[in-house]
Order: C-alpha cells, then structure tokens, then sequence
C-alpha cells in the first residue's frame, strides 16, 4: 500500500519558505528596528500557512509547517530568539486547531488569521515582561500612553489600548487569511483541481 507524501512534502516545502523568509525579511526589519514587523511577519507566515492547508487539506500539515520555519529559525540564527519562536509556533497551533475544527473552509482561513495575529501585541507585552520585567511593560505602556495623548486620545488607559491594538491585527489577520485563502483558490484552478 503506497501513501500519498505529497501533503507532508507541501508541509516541509511551505515551512522552508516561512522559515526563509523569517531569517531573511525578518531579520531586516528587526536590524532596521521596522515598526510593526511581527504583524508584518506574521502576516507573511499566515499567507504560508493558509495556502498550504487549502492545497493540501489534510489535517496536520500547517504544524509540519511551523515545527519546520522554528527549525530554521533556530538553527540557521545559531540561537533560540524566544520571541519569534514562540510567534511562529503559536500561530501554527492556532491556524490548525481554527482549520481542523471548520473542517479546512474559508471561515477556517478568516477566523484563524484574525485569531492569530490578535495575539501578537499580546505575546509583544508577555514577552516585555519575561525578558526586562514589569517596569519594562510598565515604561512601555507610558510610551504607548504618550503617544496616543500626541494624537488626541488621552486619558486612554494601557488595556484599553492593548485591547484596540489586538482588534486591529485582529481585523488584518482575517483580511490577509480571506487573500490567502482566495489566492490558494486560484493556484488550484490553474492546478486544474476543483476549489
């Protein structure tokens, strides 16, 4: 009996280029200290991830994915950047328990791209706080405070503004998983296989 490997190859080949694209984009922008880069890297991971699972809808395939753009993330770095891989890992987990549980739709693609990427200011102050402690969340927050006073909305409290920072890239992760999923459709009909 011969199984069909050509998910899980899918699953490596998508992995790599996340992976490439982490050590080689990502790094630019962290160098060139690029605000909003983990949404824009997360956003890029997303396009892998959805792609993969609606040309290849087998269960599984989008945390082959992920385990393999950490692997090089680590590896390649000479390091583990904690931060980054806990990114890449989690939204691997979530876009596969969101497809497994809608059964690979494209609500599947929207809702966990929205989930995904509405955790990453999240991870961004959890990460603050374990790497340079409270006082570096708290200095964080004053700065983000400052900021919004800048633009006329003072008195805004920091949950508030981490709740509106989490919707918006929440909003963007569903727009780019509803892309990913439409541009998938059209690789299968070039394909010759039925969306």
């Amino acid at each position: 009996m011969v199984r069909d490997a050509r998910p899980w190859t899918h699953a490596a080949l998508f992995g790599c280029l996340w992976g490439c694209l982490e050590l080689s984009l990502g790094t630019v922008l962290h160098l060139g200290r690029v605000p909003l880069k983990g949404l824009m890297m997360g956003s890029l991971g997303l396009v892998c991830l959805v792609t993969l699972r609606r040309l290849q809808p087998r269960p599984g395939v989008c945390l082959i994915a992920g385990m393999v753009a950490v692997f090089l993330k680590v590896f390649a770095m000479g390091g583990l950047y904690p931060g980054p891989v806990i990114g890449i890992a989690g939204e691997s987990i979530i876009v596969e328990l969101i497809f497994t549980a809608t059964l690979s739709r494209a609500a599947g693609a929207i809702i966990g791209g929205a989930l995904a990427l509405a955790l990453n200011p999240l991870q961004m102050v959890l990460m603050t706080w374990v790497v340079a402690g409270p006082e570096a969340v708290r200095a964080v927050v004053k700065g983000i405070q400052a900021t919004a006073e800048r633009i006329g909305l003072a008195g805004v409290d920091g949950p508030s503004i981490l709740i509106a920072l989490m919707v918006l890239c929440g909003s963007i992760g569903g727009c780019v998983g509803a892309a990913s999923w439409l541009l998938a459709g059209r690789v299968l009909r070039r394909l010759g296989r039925t969306p």
